[in-house]
């Protein structure tokens, strides 16, 4: 019965059973019923929404359609078939990866094993296969190719991996496949290559009449514009727009509008009419039926589907492939594949990328389907082709792109050759797109041509490239006659070139208009490799090489351009006579392209090469070597007259010819081609008229037989130039032998010797050597194979790069006359004799006779003869130079060359006399200026003899008392300060000042920035919503860190300075990457660091200690009398401030603490304290990220909180590099960290007294009971270090009264620093404790067991045992290494010599017992209470069960993250990265934070974030979260760091990872094997720990000198 009458309430399920037997039916009758079931369901699921659900769309695809096609195919339920199918095949695994590459994926090519560059792997099979081991190299791949793993073509060696071994193929073929494929890629491509006049068949026609208006992508209209267009003309707004034009961008065309045919019709009109332009086309909009978008959607989806069931067994995929090729059964209708291939062009981007997969799992993953298509595709070359050309769309989406897995495997490129004529077909083509540049002389000329049409056609290029880039080892009659059919074609095309674009010397005025030769020389380089191929595949066989010359032969003599326009004349010297036709390069046109000319010197060397040149006379009648050598020696001449400034009017046109001719790009084919051609000519020539010839077209004959004269300077000028070039062109005919057939030297001996003289220049890195040899066409240069032999590779240290350097020995080899070398490096070499050339082969041995016959002796003596003269104008030193190199070569050829060296003798004894009067004239003023110089030192010395006197006894004299001075920075025992600043110069106006009190402001540049670097818990964020930053959380979370430059300056030359930079800065173009004006921000004008701010220089306060005075006061103030001390005065200053009246006098403790001693405070200059508003400002403002605001209470708060981080930060760093605490910081952290403490102790004379003693109170109730304050946090819920230093320098506050400003005393300040370090010590301890386990034994262990004994007595939770001792200290050592650095900054003690750090020396130096268990045991009455207290907290129980988290110590220091040796680990990490956001398999770039480890999305609209209410990329919303706006990631395809400082700034950084010759790779531009360097991580780290990420951002975007911003936001 027919499907459509079947029914049953479960959908999908209801035509299983009809489709599993529906074998019995006629084939006629199944493909009937298949389609009248899809043109039923298929409108049913696609297209029924403007914006449909993926995701229930694909399910109902899934249960309703393609189930039950697979099991139509397995006749039986899916599963169970592939199962039999499995056990039927056995365990062999596919015998090709056949894996298509995305855009930017990573794939590697082996240098050891490929057949040629374009055989790549996956980086799955390259990391399971041989090639691992190998030289191989990696790049990103453009997209559209495929893995080659299991071609036994593409690798000499190795080409399966592990996974693809080849097994034994057991194909499977049934009816029910062949009928169903038949039927559904025609219903594919009957949907895909849709036109408008088309109309549904029976089967699939629809009642419905709603339509689509669909919008398809091109690549001329810019996003913006698109954007534009839709919300014009169909009325949405900008954010649907821009998903709209994504999607468009994406998948090729996006339904923009669904409605009435009419509605659609109006839609189209208007979008057309809003895009189009008077200079660009309107956008392309279709209108769709519903039923036809819903069929090509599932089109689509069947392309998928096709690739999945056919991946099941070869035997599928053998049907596909004979369906796909199988012809139609109209002879006028192309086969089903060759009418998608005719198509692609019209089709869309995603319909395209869907038929080129299709085709390569299927069709190229068999040999002989392989092959079958590429007769097709070769069939259809032409046309593909031009509809390419005729598109606007990139290749690697285009049907040509898949010429490279055609046009490259060996064996299918003979069999193209062969029966297909590929070469002819390819050049043809070409010839047919060039046609409509040639001139009226058939030549070409790309005057007005269309830049990307030509492009496009150049492409074309690529593929005669893929066909000839393996030559043939066997060659048969039929290869023969193809080969040399496509050369006579490539002939004629060459023909076409030769002599195009000709120039004439500009005489009188300037050129107007300089002309087109960009084209013509990009036609050349994509030649390059191409005419070198034809050569190859020539020299590889006799016959064909001697045929390939006849042609090239023929093609140049019937060449229209004809050398000459006038009769042959003679030319008389030296009674010599030349028969020669006139010409002037400087009078008539001359061309710089002459590719054929060329062609058949290089055809030349290799019948010399090869011994073939003795069957020449038998293809070829007698060459005219003078016709042969008439347009090199044009080209050469041209050369030189523009060297010579003779074409100056010309313009820049001509000069880039003539660069390119003999640069690296072009010279092997034009410049060395054209030398070659001249050394056949002088071999084969009578030498004298060789030379006239050379002299004739020089244009010096006249010159040299002595018929010319002029008295114009610049004429002379131009002839000595001339004379200069033609020497030298004569210097490179003799001795240039390195070709192989022009002497007996291989390609290794070349190389090496481009190596050397490359070295000779400077030592230069590998990269830098490569990029300066010639390539072939595998893009190999043979660098590896010499470079070790003639250099020594030196290492690179954490910056710069691997150099090579010359062996010594190899000097030898060294030619100053190299002809290589560029203008620029000729003046850098030494002019030193040249190496002996090595020996001409017989066919050019008679190039030496050109250095003794009668005109070059006649040329020597004509120079000498000017050298000799008077008059300097008529020689040059150059010219004599390249006589002095030829002359010793003519001595030993010739005898007749006596009166040529008598004049070379006189002329050298001129020189030399010369030479020798300036020397002694240059020895008697060096010795006059030495005399001058003495006679000044003995009268300096005499004039300042007393100077000289004093200085031994002032420099031994020394302060005896410092010897015995205490090394105690707090308690009773305190030394005294021993440095202050002294006097600092400004260093902008260098005026000297002492920094003062009163005196006007000192300031320190400074950067102040929020940091995670010391960080237990990234990611987490604080807010002063809770305790912080009163209190530090143990996790330092988020700390703020400043740091400093250590450059000074007067606080009115800031001011100036700052003013100065906004005012410039705001002119300057994207000044705003570089420095933030409105967040203050400047670089430092000395060192350009980046600063925010400004510290004042405080002078340290003398601390003149009375040690008696002292004794007495210990006597009397115990802890626990100070505690009671403090209690009491908090509690009455709290009671007066609500009272505001004093406190009642009765209470004597309120005052008790002034009776041990006040001093008034010191007085700063105005200028001081404005300096600290800004500062503190500063540090406020950006450690909360709020806006400026002096008057909030936690100004001081953050002062003291950015002086612990800091200080934290560097005992940290200290650590970790294993130095010394003190003496080991450089002079700028020094200064920027004193500077920073003193600022710090200076904020409680700024702020208010109350806010002050109303933080301290807060503090202070950490520790001790406090009877004002309530639910202070636990001791595990604060960090020690950050609480001592709060408590430190807020205590002077509380003993400022109403009427008076006081501060303690230095006895009181001394005691009270004491108890303070010792009660926050024992809290610390303490908190360690609590996170410590492991006994140990000892009387520091008994001590601490008393004390946990104590603790758990009062600690619900504490776990059973007895902490270690050793543990307890590695805990508390750095908390009080920190202290010493603290104590050190602020009392200005310094520390014993011998302080390294070590437990008992930190300890002495801070006044604690060595062993610091005995503190609880000294203030026992007090510590037992507050023990109490501290452990019977309820965060403590919390904690202990597991509900809070514990910090445990000393604390992990941060790292950044370990990288793997090998680069290309996270290059397979990172291909497997998945986008959380996405589905789609677009690029992406996977991008690693080496602060934490995550791989994120970079640059992508799909990972976006909102940070503050702005849309950010994925890396930039991670850095604000992990990195506190500082961000340090690794892109992982491009091996690039990116530096992150805030949303709109960064900057790349090199990654650290270098190849075996020391260098970077950025983008894997040269793709070689990549290994980190530690070094070079380690300099990262470094940058990361000290936090001077932001400084390099702004110092390399300051160097860079931005023109287009990048928006670093969106990363």
């Amino acid at each position: 019965p027919p499907l459509s009458e079947v029914k049953s309430d479960s959908d999908g399920e209801m035509y299983v059973h009809l489709f599993i037997g529906m074998n019995r039916y006629a084939p006629w009758y199944q493909e009937a019923a298949i389609l009248s079931y899809l043109g039923e369901q298929v409108p049913l699921i696609y297209c029924l929404e403007a914006e449909p659900q993926q995701g229930e769309e694909e399910q109902k695809v899934e249960e309703r359609l393609l189930y039950p096609l697979e099991c139509f195919i397995f006749g039986e339920d899916p599963s169970v078939g592939l199962e039999k199918l499995q056990q039927y095949s056995g365990s062999s695994s596919a015998q090709q990866c056949g894996r298509v590459f995305k855009e930017g994926e990573t794939v590697y090519s082996c240098r050891d094993c490929a057949i040629d560059p374009t055989c790549v792997l996956c980086i799955e099979c390259f990391q399971k296969s041989v090639h691992k081991s190998h030289r191989y190299k990696m790049h990103a791949s453009a997209g559209g190719g495929f893995c080659d793993c299991g071609d036994l073509e593409a690798w000499k060696t190795g080409p399966c991996c592990s996974q693809h071994d080849p097994g034994t193929s057991v194909t499977m073929e049934t009816v029910q496949a062949q009928t169903l494929f038949h039927l559904l890629l025609r219903y594919t491509t009957d949907m895909l290559v849709w036109e408008d006049t088309n109309e549904l068949s029976e089967e699939l026609k629809v009642k419905e009449d709603t339509y689509f208006c669909v919008l398809y992508n091109d690549e001329h209209h810019s996003y913006d514009h698109v954007i534009y267009t839709l919300q014009r003309a169909i009325a949405c707004d900008q954010n649907q727009a821009q998903i709209y034009t994504a999607l468009i961008d994406k998948e090729g065309r996006k339904a923009v509008k669904r409605g009435t045919l009419r509605s659609c019709q109006q839609a189209k009109d208007n979008i057309r009419r809003n895009s189009e332009h008077i200079i660009q086309k309107p956008l392309r909009v279709e209108i769709l039926h519903t039923a036809i978008m819903a069929h090509q959607t599932f089109a689509l989806r069947l392309g998928a589907w096709f690739q999945k069931i056919i991946g099941y067994s070869v035997g599928l995929r053998e049907v596909f492939c004979q369906v796909a090729l199988e012809p139609a059964a109209d002879d006028n209708n192309p086969c089903l594949i060759s009418r998608l291939m005719l198509h692609d062009a019209k089709l869309y981007k995603g319909a395209r990328k869907v038929v080129h997969e299709l085709i390569f799992s299927s069709l190229l993953m068999d040999t002989e389907y392989k092959r079958q298509f590429a007769m097709k595709f070769t069939e259809h070359y032409k046309q593909l082709q031009e509809d390419f050309i005729s598109d606007d769309h990139q290749r690697n989406i285009s049907i040509t792109a898949l010429s490279v897995q055609i046009f490259t495997v060996p064996t299918l490129a003979r069999q193209l050759i062969d029966e297909g004529s590929v070469i002819k077909v390819i050049i043809d083509t070409v010839m047919d797109m060039m046609r409509e540049h040639l001139d009226s002389n058939q030549r070409f000329h790309f005057q007005g041509h269309n830049p990307d049409k030509f492009f496009r056609v150049q492409v074309i290029f690529h593929d005669l490239r893929y066909i000839l880039i393996s030559k043939p080892s066997v060659w048969t009659e039929t290869l023969r006659e193809k080969f040399l059919e496509g050369l006579h074609v490539f002939l004629r095309f060459l023909c076409c070139m030769q002599g195009m674009e000709e120039v004439k010397r500009q005489l009188g005025q300037h050129v107007e208009v300089e002309p087109e030769w960009e084209a013509g020389f990009s036609l050349q380089m994509q030649l390059r490799h191409i005419l070198a191929m034809f050569q190859d595949w020539c020299s590889s066989d006799e016959r064909v090489l001697l045929l390939a010359f006849q042609e090239c032969h023929r093609a140049l003599m019937s060449c229209t351009n004809q050398p000459f326009r006038s009769e042959p004349t003679d030319s008389y010297m030296c009674k010599q006579i030349l028969h020669a036709r006139p010409y002037k390069v400087s009078q008539e046109p001359v061309s710089i392209h002459l590719p054929i000319s060329r062609l058949l010197a290089g055809l030349y060397v290799l019948l010399c090469q090869t011994g073939a040149i003795q069957y020449l006379p038998d293809f070829v009648d007698t060459l005219n070597f003078t016709e042969l050598a008439e347009q090199p020696l044009r080209c050469v001449v041209l050369a030189a007259q523009v060297c010579a400034d003779m074409w100056r009017r010309n313009g820049l046109s001509l000069v880039s010819q003539v660069y390119y001719y003999q640069d690296l790009k072009c010279r092997d084919e034009m410049f060395d081609k054209d030398i070659i051609m001249l050394q056949i000519a002088a071999s084969k020539m009578d030498p004298n008229h060789f030379l006239m010839l050379v002299l004739l077209r020089f244009e010096l004959f006249d010159v040299f037989n002595g018929n010319s004269s002029s008295k114009d300077q610049e004429v002379v000028k131009q002839w000595n130039r001339l004379t200069e070039e033609m020497l030298y062109l004569i210097i490179i005919i003799v001795g240039e032998r390195y070709v192989p057939g022009i002497s007996n030297v291989t390609k290794e001996d070349v190389t090496m010797r481009e190596v050397i003289h490359l070295l000779c220049i400077q030592p230069m890195a590998h990269s830098s050597l490569v990029k300066n040899l010639p390539e072939n066409e595998s893009h190999e240069t043979w660098l590896e194979t010499v470079v070790s032999k003639v250099a020594i590779f030196k290492k690179p240290g954490v910056s710069g790069h691997g150099l090579y350097e010359l062996k010594k020995e190899c000097l030898k080899e060294f030619n100053p006359f190299f002809y290589h070398y560029s203008r620029p490096q000729h003046s850098k070499v030494r002019a030193l004799r040249p190496p002996v050339p090595p020996p001409f082969c017989p066919g050019f041995s008679n190039i030496v006779y050109l250095l003794c016959c009668d005109i070059f002796i006649h040329i020597l003596r004509r120079i000498f003869q000017k050298a000799a003269e008077d008059r300097s104008s008529r020689w040059t030193e150059p010219m004599i130079q390249r006589v002095w190199l030829l002359l010793p070569h003519t001595v030993s050829l010739s005898s007749s060359s006596v009166s040529c060296v008598v004049f070379a003798q006189s002329v050298q004894d001129k020189e030399k006399a010369e030479r020798k009067r300036k020397a002694e004239a240059a020895k008697a003023h060096r010795q006059k200026i030495m005399a001058q110089m003495s006679a000044m030192q003995k009268n300096f010395i005499e004039s300042n003899k007393m100077l000289y006197d004093n200085m031994p006894e002032s420099s031994i004299q020394s302060d005896t008392a410092a010897s015995v001075e205490s090394r105690v920075a707090v308690g009773p025992e305190q030394g005294v300060c021993s440095t202050d600043w002294g006097a600092q110069i400004c260093i902008l106006c260098q005026e000297e000042q002492e920094v003062q009190a009163q005196a006007p402001a000192m300031v320190l540049t400074a950067c102040v920035q929020r940091s995670t670097v010391l960080t237990q818990d990234r990611g987490k964020t604080l807010s002063p919503e809770g305790c912080y930053p009163l209190f530090m959380p143990p996790d330092l979370a988020v700390g703020t860190h400043t740091g400093s430059c250590g450059h000074v300056m007067h606080a009115t030359c800031w001011q100036k300075y700052f003013e100065a930079v906004q005012n410039t800065t705001r002119n300057r173009l994207h000044a705003d990457l570089i420095i933030d004006l409105e967040n203050g921000e400047y670089m430092c004008p000395l060192c350009k660091s980046l600063c925010n701010t400004v510290i004042p220089l405080i002078p340290v306060e003398p601390s003149k200690l009375n040690y008696e005075s002292a004794e007495l006061v210990g006597q009397h103030l115990t802890l626990e009398r100070w505690v009671q001390i403090m209690s009491s005065r908090i509690r009455g200053l709290r009671a007066a401030e609500e009272a505001m009246v004093l406190f009642d006098e009765c209470q004597a403790d309120f005052r008790s603490i002034l009776s041990f001693g006040v001093q008034e405070p010191p007085k700063f200059s105005r200028s001081i304290t404005e300096m600290l508003g800004v500062c503190a400002t500063t540090v406020h403002r950006v450690g909360l990220q709020t806006a400026p605001n002096d008057l909030c209470p936690y100004v001081p708060v953050m002062s003291w909180n950015t002086c612990a981080y800091t200080i934290q930060a560097i005992e940290s760093m200290l650590q970790e590099e294993g130095k010394a605490l003190f003496g080991s910081l450089q002079n700028r952290q020094l200064s920027g960290l004193k500077a920073l403490v003193q600022f710090s102790a200076s904020q409680r004379l700024k702020s208010r007294k109350a806010v002050i003693q109303k933080h301290f109170a807060d503090m202070l109730a950490v520790l001790v009971p406090v009877p004002t304050v309530e639910n202070a946090p636990s001791i595990l819920e604060v960090d020690f270090f950050h609480l001592l230093v709060g408590l430190v320098l807020s205590i002077p506050a509380l003993y400022q009264e109403e009427a008076v400003d006081l501060q303690p005393s230095a006895v009181s300040t001394a005691f009270n620093h004491l108890y303070l370090l010792h009660l926050v010590t024992m809290g610390h301890m303490l908190q360690v404790l609590l996170a410590s386990h492991g006994p140990e034994e000892g009387e520091e262990a008994h001590a601490a067991a008393e004390l946990f004994s104590i603790m758990s007595q009062h600690t619900d939770g504490l776990r059973a045992g007895v902490p270690g001792v050793e543990s307890v200290k590695r805990g508390v050592l750095p908390f009080l290494r920190c202290a010493a650095l603290f104590f050190n900054c602020l009392t200005g003690v310094p520390p014993p010599e011998e302080l390294s750090g070590t437990l008992p020396l930190l300890c002495s130096y801070l006044s604690l017992p060595s062993n610091l268990f005995q503190l609880f045991q000294q203030h026992r009455d007090v510590v037992t209470n507050l023990i109490k207290r501290w452990c019977g907290n309820a965060a403590i129980s919390k904690a202990l069960k597991g509900e809070m988290q514990i910090i445990r110590y000393p604390r992990k220091r941060n790292r950044l993250i370990d990288l793997p040796e090998d680069y290309s680990v996270l290059l397979n990490q990172a291909s497997h990265f998945k986008c959380p956001n996405s589905s789609d398999d677009e690029r992406k770039h996977p991008t690693l934070c080496l602060q934490c480890g995550v791989m994120l999305c970079a640059q992508s609209p799909c990972c976006q974030q909102q940070l503050n209410g702005e849309e950010v990329g994925a890396c930039t919303a991670h850095a604000a979260i992990c990195g506190a706006g500082v961000g340090m990631f690794l892109r992982v395809r491009e091996c690039e760091i990116i530096l992150m400082a805030s949303k709109t700034r960064g900057s790349p950084y090199p990654a650290p990872y270098l190849d075996d010759y020391g260098e970077t790779d950025p983008q894997l531009g040269r793709g070689n094997p990549l290994h980190l360097c530690p070094e070079r991580y380690r300099k990262l780290h470094h940058m990361w720990q000290q936090h001077c990420i932001l400084e390099e951002i702004a110092r390399s975007l300051e160097l860079l000198n931005v023109m287009f911003p990048f928006e670093w936001q969106m990363i």
